[in-house]
């Protein structure tokens, strides 16, 4: 049975393939789609390659299209292949793809209808270098920002394409506050939905109903500021889809840009963690490495085989403080960890972390290669 996490080329963001099933009949999952280019440079080649390879004469079937996070390194990419899509379907071609499933909370789902409001609110800060100087965003928070109206492009594309979504959740993909939503995928995969949390999506709601009653909120400088501290203090890190996939006794915990803490929670109140702690077979780092999610607490307590981190240096990820995190968390444990993208910086700290005895590998994408593999299916018995 297959069981196997694809990380494609994708920059800075990311952009995966989760393949299970049957080795003679696998099925598919697609993870996001990266930044500007990587779907044409690397994910629709490599859904052309899976076409040709496994459904040459028939759509290929993609049992479901994840927007793991609203972030323009994640879902660029899903609404360039949706917009193909959608253009061949105006032009009544047979479309190459049969897509099932579409999960996405647009930020319309997440703080309700008034979000037009927040576009309309920060408007200024995006829309030119001097007013984003004039009132300026994080990074996270300009990411987002302009993010916006791609995701309601996104959930457009979908109803036009006729997808389901969210399916079986209704309008939003979250979870109860104290527990967890598992999903049959079927083909002997599950779904264990661990975020975003209902209960906070709930709050923020009323956080953003609050600043909405700020006087003159999309022209005032000061309801401008609200919005923008909004944005960067409060949306960033609550959006992520986080779902821990499972087949037959392997398990892959697979977690957006979602923060360390909100994970911790997320498997406490979901009973998952044994003794404080819980071991999966892979886990795909949050935020591209980034150290600002994640504390050494974490990986403590969240141990796995193999890490995956999608990142090319760019903002400083992988930050190498982040490895260090795994590294004195884990001792002379045994793992692997995997990178989409080779650096000299990181050649340089796993060169000097091997002179101090450290055990574990570390193995990078082939240049030449669209994408690096992790199987986890060689263990898991046929059905």
């Amino acid at each position: 049975m297959l069981f196997t996490l694809e990380a494609l080329q994708a920059k800075h963001g990311d952009s995966l393939l989760l393949h299970y099933g049957k080795a003679n009949a696998p099925k598919l999952i697609v993870i996001d789609g990266g930044p500007a280019g990587v779907y044409k440079a690397g994910l629709r080649p490599r859904l052309a390659e899976l076409k040709e390879s496994r459904s040459p004469d028939e759509p290929l079937s993609i049992r479901m299209l994840m927007v793991s996070h609203l972030d323009d390194d994640h879902i660029n990419g899903v609404l360039a292949f949706l917009d193909e899509l959608v253009e061949k379907k105006d032009n009544n071609e047979e479309l190459p793809y049969d897509i099932l499933t579409l999960w996405h909370n647009s930020f319309d789902d997440i703080i309700g209808n008034e979000s037009q409001e927040l576009v309309k609110a920060l408007r200024p800060t995006t829309s030119g270098k001097a007013a984003s100087t004039e009132l300026p965003l994080s990074r996270e928070g300009e990411a987002l920002a302009a993010s916006v109206p791609q995701g309601r492009d996104v959930r457009n594309n979908a109803k036009l394409l006729a997808l389901g979504i969210n399916d079986p959740f209704g309008t939003l993909v979250a979870v109860p506050g104290k527990g967890k939503k598992t999903v049959t995928i079927g083909d002997g995969l599950k779904f264990t939905v661990l975020g975003p949390v209902k209960e906070r999506i709930e709050k923020l709601q009323e956080e953003w109903n609050e600043v909405l009653k700020k006087k003159g909120l999309a022209t005032d400088e000061r309801g401008r500021a609200l919005a923008a501290a909004f944005v960067d203090e409060s949306v960033f890190n609550l959006s992520s889809i986080v779902v821990l996939a499972e087949a037959g006794k392997k398990r892959m915990l697979l977690t957006g840009d979602a923060r360390g803490d909100d994970l911790m929670n997320a498997l406490k109140t979901s009973g998952m963690l044994k003794s404080g702690k819980i071991h999966v077979d892979l886990l795909k780092l949050p935020h591209h490495g980034s150290d600002r999610n994640v504390a050494t607490e974490f990986f403590r307590a969240v141990t796995a085989d193999h890490y995956v981190v999608s990142a090319d240096g760019r903002f400083g990820n992988p930050e190498i403080s982040t490895l260090q995190m795994i590294s004195e968390a884990r001792g002379k444990d045994k793992f692997t960890i995997h990178l989409t993208n080779r650096e000299k910086r990181i050649e340089k700290f796993v060169a000097a972390e091997k002179k101090k005895g450290k055990k574990y590998n570390v193995v990078y994408r082939d240049a030449k290669s669209l994408s690096l593999w992790v199987d986890l299916g060689d263990d898991l018995l046929e059905d």
